[in-house]
């Protein structure tokens, strides 16, 4: 357990031990650390990069609506704990950090987690490749942020989401208006063997071509009425267990009548509930059932949007300007990733504490034969360890909490692996 709970302390003399929040802080501390003492330092600065990152997590983590409430009736105000490691601030000053802190050092951070945080991954998922969702979601904001345009009587930026279902994670995001382009943001985020997952709003032939020429893969939901001609039918491979919620599943090659490029796709139709659904697709090693079963797993990005604005109250904006806006919401998904992490971190100790698991045990359902990838297992897997392992409900939030001054112990553990 020893080795689990070890870490860099901060030099605070009224906490030698670290507190929970401390771990919370561990993947970042060095990395932000070394991003502060490469910034140029004014000759009378005493508000510093690692200051304003620190409370920027402490403040999300906290679940406070306003920054300007949590700086002056809580941190200036003296009821925050000094082990918590926040120097008190006028708020102007905070403010003026959105505008001295260029973005990219919060992308810099962000991008390390990506890079170095051993997060759990689905690894059905993996057999499929790399797989990622796309959407975007409004956020209203005020009527004087220009930039933000939408409609004529109405302002509000777009937040084009990029969602990875084998770690089930945010990757990649772009800000932009209202009225900003799905498809132009999809192409900036590609990424070359990434099979991409979006809704009906994002087709077009053009953005086909685009991705096929990036060397990444997509499913796209497309509309019914859109004219093709069937060069050839393909096998339909269902499970037997699911045949039944399925109706109308056909499974075949096509070629649009009206595209320039006279490409070559994969079509898959079904009908479920009584609506009716055509999938496009470039890729042909998936079986009908596996094409399917993504589309259906698109409903995860919706999910993390609900997350980033209720859960993390991304819906309130700290800055009205677009830099301002780009650092919260990089400072927002670096803490949905620490607290991801936390959790699955905790779960990995207390089973490991109680035996249940080595340190370097792998979980079962990483042993998975390939026959499951097809089945109706692939669901039930997912669904059983989505809750335990990916879920931050609001009771492990309140648990987090509660416990940010407490010291990181075995106590901590169990409680936050308790109310996963």
């Amino acid at each position: 357990m020893s080795a689990i709970i070890s870490m860099t302390t901060l030099d605070c003399p009224l906490n030698p031990s670290p507190t929970v929040f401390d771990k919370l802080m561990e993947p970042v501390a060095d990395f932000t650390q070394k991003q502060d003492q490469q910034l140029p330092r004014h000759p009378n600065q005493k508000y510093f990069y690692v200051d304003f990152f620190r409370l920027l997590v402490c403040f999300y983590v906290s679940g406070s609506n306003s920054l300007k409430l949590f700086i002056q009736t809580r941190l200036n105000s003296g009821l925050l704990s000094p082990s918590l490691g926040l120097r008190p601030v006028p708020y102007t000053t905070c403010l003026d950090a959105f505008a001295r802190f260029s973005p990219d050092l919060f992308q810099a951070v962000f991008r390390h987690l990506l890079a170095h945080l051993p997060l759990k991954a689905v690894p059905e998922f993996a057999a499929l490749g790399t797989l990622c969702c796309i959407d975007g979601s409004l956020f209203p904001v005020l009527q004087t942020m220009t930039w933000a345009n939408y409609t004529s009587n109405h302002q509000a930026l777009r937040l084009h989401l990029c969602f990875e279902l084998n770690r089930m994670i945010p990757i990649d995001f772009q800000v932009g208006s209202g009225n900003s382009c799905e498809r132009r943001a999809l192409i900036a985020m590609a990424q070359a063997g990434v099979t991409y997952i979006a809704d009906r709003g994002y087709m077009s032939f053009a953005l086909c071509h685009r991705l096929i020429q990036a060397r990444a893969h997509f499913i796209l939901r497309v509309k019914t009425n859109l004219l093709h001609h069937t060069l050839e039918a393909l096998p339909i491979t269902m499970p037997e267990a699911v045949q039944s919620l399925f109706q109308g599943v056909t499974d075949v090659l096509i070629r649009y009548t009206n595209d320039e490029q006279h490409g070559v796709y994969r079509l898959v139709r079904f009908s479920v509930d009584g609506e009716t659904y055509f999938l496009l697709t470039d890729r042909r090693d998936l079986t009908t059932f596996q094409v399917i079963l993504l589309y259906a797993y698109r409903w995860q990005i919706e999910l993390m949007f609900r997350f980033l604005k209720r859960t993390l109250n991304g819906i309130h904006l700290i800055q009205h300007d677009k830099r301002g806006v780009t650092i919260q919401f990089y400072m927002i998904l670096i803490v949905a990733l620490l607290e991801l992490f936390m959790k699955q971190s905790a779960l990995h100790a207390a089973a490991a504490s109680d035996g249940s698991a080595g340190p370097h045990a792998s979980p079962p359902e990483a042993k998975t034969a390939s026959s499951r990838l097809d089945g109706v297992e692939l669901v039930a897997m997912i669904g059983r360890k989505m809750k335990k392992y990916w879920k931050i409900g609001i009771h492990w939030l309140t648990a987090l909490r509660d416990l940010l001054v407490e010291p990181f112990d075995e106590r901590a553990i169990r409680i936050l692996a308790s109310t996963s």
